[in-house]
């Protein structure tokens, strides 16, 4: 696991967090999730199949669970971090629902209670119940998500008619980089907020909006992470006694790196730097192109003078080899 995905499963580990994840990203933006009602539930959702006298294991761990009462006994709400585009995404978190569903399950066949013969192929009483199970992908990646985003994205092209009988499977998917969804806790607003800037390059936008507002000491870090950015990461490390960040001063690095690496850019490709000068200051450097354009200047308007004077002594009648003596310029 990377440390992008350890630093989010950290990050939404805090209960005000998770319940408006939720709240904005399942039920757009509808207050259903209190904090207060939140328990954590184990992640590993690992269990073996047994087909044809064999166990298989399926291996699969949620990156955030929580458990929630509410209108009905509770609900079951899962979270999955994505930093690349997953093309069977909607498959997968189906396949997390279902394990985490099977999983409850078999706690009525643990349970051995006195069953109906008619309840014993199930394993389940026809009273039984299970709770609902609603996973959220959140893609933090910075291309555009173009990935399926339901089972049916997935499927070969199907006829109209029969796309109607096709038990689909949508996915609740959070993109980072585009979403417009208004969030009310400050420090998600603020970790949105500052990733799509920083993503559309608007890092004059950000240092006005930030001048004079701070962010927390994890939601920098996590911005710093996310999008692998060493000098927002530096800068916090820096001011480790602070707990709020000033994200426009921890900006400014970045952008001061950013802008040099364009420079760079500039000069490398109008060839001013010589071989062993991978360190010349760029001032030093620009000073070096401004003097060459003078030079060749120079050059140029030598050369359009003596076209000049040939063409004069070319119309006074004098001869080839004359023009070619006086002027340099051969005919």
């Amino acid at each position: 696991m990377g440390k992008q995905d350890i630093a989010l499963k950290s990050y939404f580990k805090n209960n005000d967090r998770f319940a408006d994840l939720i709240n904005t990203g399942i039920y757009n933006g509808i207050q259903v999730v209190k904090p207060d009602d939140l328990e954590e539930l184990d992640t590993d959702s690992s269990l073996y199949i047994h087909t044809q006298g064999m166990k298989i294991p399926l291996a699969r761990v949620r990156d955030v669970i929580r458990k929630s009462a509410g209108d009905c006994e509770y609900v079951i709400y899962g979270v999955e971090n994505q930093s690349s585009i997953h093309y069977a995404m909607p498959l997968r978190v189906m396949m997390y629902d279902t394990l985490t569903y099977e999983a409850e399950c078999r706690q009525f066949v643990n349970a051995g209670r006195n069953r109906k013969d008619s309840e014993y192929l199930s394993k389940m009483r026809k009273k039984d119940r299970i709770h609902p199970v609603f996973t959220l992908v959140i893609y933090y990646g910075e291309a555009p998500w173009d990935g399926a985003r339901s089972l049916k994205d997935m499927m070969v092209d199907m006829p109209k008619w029969m796309e109607k009988r096709f038990n689909d499977y949508p996915m609740k998917l959070l993109e980072i980089g585009t979403c417009r969804n208004t969030f009310q806790n400050q420090d998600i607003f603020n970790f949105i907020k500052i990733i799509q800037l920083l993503y559309s390059d608007k890092v004059e936008e950000l240092q006005r909006y930030y001048a004079n507002v701070k962010v927390g000491r994890d939601t920098a870090e996590l911005v710093g992470t996310i999008t692998e950015n060493e000098e927002i990461l530096n800068y916090v490390k820096e001011h480790k006694d602070e707990e709020e960040i000033n994200m426009c001063e921890a900006t400014k690095r970045w952008e001061q790196r950013w802008t040099r690496k364009i420079t760079d850019g500039f000069i490398n490709m109008m060839g001013v730097r010589k071989e062993g000068e991978e360190n010349l200051a760029p001032e030093e450097a620009i000073e070096r192109l401004e003097s060459k354009g003078r030079i060749e200047g120079e050059k140029k308007g030598i050369a359009k003078e003596k076209m000049e004077i040939a063409q004069k002594m070319k119309k006074e009648g004098c001869s080839k080899e004359l023009i070619e003596k006086v002027t340099g310029i051969l005919l």
